[in-house]
């Protein structure tokens, strides 16, 4: 990743518009925060209402891209008076530039957060430099 790391959120690879997965959907695009440690570049994203099964992240042709499903829930037996709550697909893509170890990276969900690690390759880590 680099500092002019371009995001992009309606758009894939091949530059043309993204279609919706279903027509009933809402597509939501998830909050997040990019944070750099000396080893990783650390992504945060907010996906309230996902169950970690619903939940893919894939690295393909340079690009992270993330996907989750909210399905509202609803009581058996139940007449729904009011609905705001809507199935809903959170769709995110990254473009991840070099110095990343593609075969590192890690992936975690807790509480509605996904965090993804994406591990620095050697030559992107800072070293010091021995002085002679």
């Amino acid at each position: 990743m680099t500092k002019n790391t371009e995001v992009a959120v309606m758009q894939q690879n091949t530059g043309l518009p993204m279609t919706r997965p279903e027509a009933q959907e809402n597509i939501v695009v998830p909050f997040v925060d990019i944070c750099e440690t000396p080893e990783a570049f650390v992504l945060i994203l907010d996906m309230p209402g996902v169950s970690k099964e619903s939940i893919s992240a894939t690295m393909d042709r340079g690009s992270l891209i993330v996907k989750g499903s909210v399905k509202p829930y609803h009581r058996e037996n139940a007449f729904l008076l009011f609905n705001e709550l809507r199935n809903a697909s959170y769709y995110r893509v990254f473009n991840i530039g070099e110095g990343i170890d593609r075969s590192n990276v890690e992936a975690q969900f807790e509480h509605g957060v996904l965090t993804v690690k994406l591990f620095k390759s050697d030559e992107l880590k800072s070293r010091e430099i021995q002085i002679k």
